[in-house]
């Protein structure tokens, strides 16, 4: 851990070396983030799974495999860092076994490259990364139905890799390194048995990289380039507020294991994952106090089974927030606020074909907000894009007498928010 640790240092003080060293002259804040999408696939070597035969464990080999994936991210301080987000899409099998296959799916929650020479067209750059993500892993066994799918959530994970950028297009040759590699995989209600997926993974990707600016006047790209490199949102703004509407795609992230589930179903899941959904928000902008306030609304599922049981819990949840605007870095503003949410919970177990509901409503839920916004033209912008995080640590419930913790990060990917006043006042 240690070198790990001295490595991804040692390439954060390139990183700001080489930026030192660049010409200031020549570092404009619309050349400050270029967005792009990036198409790839992932290879992992096979490895040792394990089932239950005549009650005995029995070892056999799962497969090599190709996994595809999708990454919307972007490049950051003028080609020094890159932050993305990578959703997984399909595992193709190098060796065809009806009789036992797997799924093991990596999906990136944030993640952060750092470049120590900045990014040039026709130049191979090199990097080291680290990024949170969750690791879902299944094993499918045509003598043992409905396998349970475990995951580990907020792993920190490691890459490294080369990039060739040509105009708008770049080709990504990477190494993925998964420190965390242990599982304590269910082989019945009864059973727990170890076993290791592979550390590594080996990545290719082709990217499409574009400036979200590109079609802004002249006029405006002058007048923002300008801009202090830091300063507040609300510089050079002289108006009180803008309403605005926004939506985006989110997923939420148990944090605890449940007491309930440790007793009762230690062969499912113990730190649930929900399904993806949007989040839907309507807010009001002060500029002048850098603020902003938002009444949000989502609807996660969370869902486990495996041996025969199932659990669901639908949530449904309406927020208000209060955050506050820290700074603004070259269009890059950070904030941090408090919500307090009022969730309606229904959760419902099957087992064995025997159906448990219950109805629980938590009229008040206080939590955390952080976040930033992606702002080239400040307040000016009808259309920015926002990522944020909501924390609640005080979640939870009980179910027959024992607790059930449900504290939960909900993080919203990139969530595209719109201001028809300020496209109104453009026009």
């Amino acid at each position: 851990m240690k070198c790990k640790l001295t490595l991804i240092v040692c390439c954060l003080l390139c990183t700001l070396m080489g930026l030192s060293q660049d010409n200031p002259s020549k570092k404009q804040r619309l050349d400050f983030a270029k967005m792009y999408f990036e198409a790839g696939g992932t290879y992992r070597s096979s490895f040792e799974g394990k089932q239950l035969v005549n009650n005995q464990v029995s070892t056999f080999e799962h497969p090599a495999t190709i996994n595809s994936y999708l990454t919307w991210g972007a490049f950051h301080f003028w080609g020094h860092t890159e932050f993305y987000v990578t959703f997984p899409i399909s595992q193709l099998n190098l060796k065809g076994d009806k009789e036992a296959s797997y799924q093991l799916s990596h999906s990136v929650v944030t993640g952060l490259r750092l470049y120590p020479w900045a990014m040039k067209e026709g130049k191979i750059r090199s990097y080291i990364g680290a990024n949170w993500g969750a690791l879902q892993f299944r094993q499918i066994l045509e003598s043992a139905d409905n396998q349970t799918e475990i995951s580990k959530d907020f792993m920190l994970n490691y890459d490294a890799g080369l990039i060739y950028n040509y105009k708008n297009l770049g080709l990504r040759l990477g190494i993925n390194y998964f420190a965390d590699n242990k599982w304590q995989y269910p082989l019945s209600r009864a059973q727990l048995t170890a076993i290791n997926t592979p550390k590594l993974s080996f990545q290719l990707g082709i990217l499409y990289a574009y400036d979200a600016t590109k079609d802004t006047s002249k006029e405006n790209i002058d007048k923002w380039n300008r801009y202090p490199t830091v300063s507040k949102l609300s510089y050079g703004a002289n108006k009180f507020g803008d309403f605005y509407i926004g939506a985006g795609p989110s997923i939420s992230f148990s944090l605890s294991k449940s007491d309930y589930n440790a007793t009762e179903f230690p062969y499912l899941q113990q730190k649930l994952t929900s399904t993806n959904y949007f989040d839907l928000v309507l807010g009001y902008h002060f500029i002048k106090p850098n603020l902003f306030t938002a009444l949000s609304f989502r609807n996660p599922t969370f869902e486990t089974e495996g041996f025969g049981s199932k659990q669901t819990i639908e949530k449904t949840s309406v927020t208000l927030e209060v955050n506050k605007f820290l700074t603004d870095y070259s269009g890059f503003a950070p904030y941090i606020g408090l919500n307090v949410a009022y969730d309606k919970l229904n959760y419902e177990q099957n087992v064995d074909g025997v159906q448990f509901q219950k109805t629980i409503i938590n009229e008040m839920e206080l939590g955390f907000t952080f976040g930033w916004d992606i702002v080239p033209g400040k307040t000016n912008e009808s259309l920015i894009l926002r990522t944020n995080l909501r924390w609640y640590p005080f979640s939870k419930f009980e179910i027959n007498g024992e607790q059930f913790n449900f504290s939960q990060l909900e993080y919203n990917l990139i969530q595209v928010v719109f201001y028809p006043q300020r496209l109104r006042k453009r026009r």
